[in-house]
């Protein structure tokens, strides 16, 4: 019974020392995960995720009908 006791506890410190690493660790901003036009060829498939984009290809659609 105490070993599981101390097992417990030991994971216990173990995740607060993560949790606290992980909320000190310095993180990037989501922007730099954007693909770059330049180095860009073909549809990657996050074009369909842009609403700037969608919204302009909806206003073509009915300007066409």
């Amino acid at each position: 019974m105490l070993e599981w006791l101390v097992i417990g506890g030991m994971v216990l410190v173990f995740g607060i020392l993560a949790d606290d690493w992980y909320a000190k660790r310095h993180r990037k901003p989501l922007s730099h995960m954007k693909p770059d036009p330049k180095t860009l060829k073909g549809f990657t498939g996050m074009e369909e995720l842009d609403i700037t984009r969608a919204n302009q290809k909806i206003a073509r659609e009915k300007e066409t009908k």
